[in-house]
């Protein structure tokens, strides 16, 4: 019985160094709402959980040097430290997880009452285990989440779901991560693609779980030899090994959630006018948003045999430029469409040579 293979996404923990900073940030610029704080007879870390329709987002901070929480961030700088799983059976997730070649980090253990366990996947990044009833749906606290006092009704939801993960690893770990995750949680690959520009480029993998509710691109450089570094290398060597690049913000209408985003201060990548220019040509008009918004806001446009696909990436303000934020809308779209993964190559690209003529 494969037992990971049922799992559904429960939370994403980030380690940061100011969780009352990061969480200031993701509440007036993404329209998270604060949903609960840990309590406070922790001692080595603190937590704030923020929730935007069905995602959870848990920000922690560490409050002594020693913590591994602390550490982690010393490493690292913030980031994606752990992806939680809920699962029926926390005990037996873990032992298959264990069993089939994943490091334990957490036995299993209760917090709050509830059972937890965690093991390791690539580089320093965690996935959690909480124990949840088949019936449990999305969007419940973590364990150990007092729920905030502040009873005001939800905004409006402007991100449906986390639509997927960009994982990068080191050049030739593209194969054994992809492994990792068939083996360890029964993922199943869904797209494949290698883009190249000029003497660079990179070769991704998409996997998913068996619920489709978690999906990983996972992303490798394919760099010819004497090439400079591209920004997937640059990234494992900032991040100082691999690990989640971006977060993509699933939405039903890209074009509002954009304007409402740079409304409120979020900055993204440019995108060339000529992008636009051979748009129709390339993919013989889009059904779904007028070309000029698209242009307008910055919006790239795919689609595969299921439909189109809209996306745009944030300017990264994490100081290592090792973090950002996605935000796509899927109208018909199941996979990714080949264009999108040559855009996000270049669009990093064009980030990474625009800092460098600064």
């Amino acid at each position: 019985m494969h037992v990971l293979r049922d799992a559904r996404l429960d939370h994403v923990e980030f380690y940061v160094e100011d969780a009352d900073a990061t969480a200031q940030d993701l509440v007036s610029k993404y329209a998270f709402q604060i949903a609960g704080t840990s309590s406070e007879s922790i001692r080595s870390h603190r937590s704030i959980a923020l929730r935007q329709g069905d995602s959870v987002l848990l920000l922690t901070q560490g409050l002594t040097e020693s913590s591994p929480v602390s550490a982690w961030v010393r490493t690292h700088g913030d980031g994606v430290a752990s992806i939680w799983l809920r699962t029926p059976s926390v005990r037996a997730a873990f032992e298959e997880a264990v069993a089939n070649g994943a490091e334990a980090v957490l036995q299993p253990v209760e917090r709050a009452g509830v059972l937890i366990a965690g093991f390791g996947a690539f580089g320093d990044v965690q996935h959690g285990l909480v124990e949840r009833p088949d019936d449990a749906g999305p969007g419940q606290l973590p364990p150990g989440i007092v729920p905030a006092r502040d009873s005001a009704p939800q905004a409006p939801v402007e991100f449906g779901v986390l639509d997927h993960f960009a994982y990068l690893v080191g050049a030739g770990d593209l194969s054994n991560a992809v492994k990792f995750y068939e083996s360890v949680l029964g993922f199943s690959v869904i797209f494949e693609d290698r883009t190249m520009v000029g003497g660079q480029g990179m070769d991704s993998k998409v996997v998913r779980n068996a619920a489709g509710d978690i999906t990983f691109t996972i992303v490798e450089s394919a760099a010819k030899p004497g090439q400079a570094m591209d920004f997937i290398a640059e990234f494992v060597q900032k991040n100082a090994g691999p690990g989640i690049e971006h977060i993509a913000f699933g939405c039903a209408d890209i074009v509002t959630a954009v304007q409402n985003l740079r409304g409120r201060g979020v900055q993204f990548l440019d995108t060339p006018g000529a992008y636009y220019d051979m748009l129709p040509d390339r993919l013989g008009g889009v059904k779904r948003h007028e070309l000029e918004q698209l242009r307008e806001l910055g919006i790239l446009a795919d689609r595969d045999h299921g439909g189109e696909l809209f996306q745009i990436f944030t300017y990264s303000t994490h100081p290592r430029k090792t973090f950002f934020f996605e935000v796509i809308e899927r109208f018909g779209a199941e996979t990714f469409g080949k264009g999108n993964v040559k855009a996000l190559f270049e669009a990093r690209k064009a980030e990474r040579d625009q800092r460098e003529e600064r």
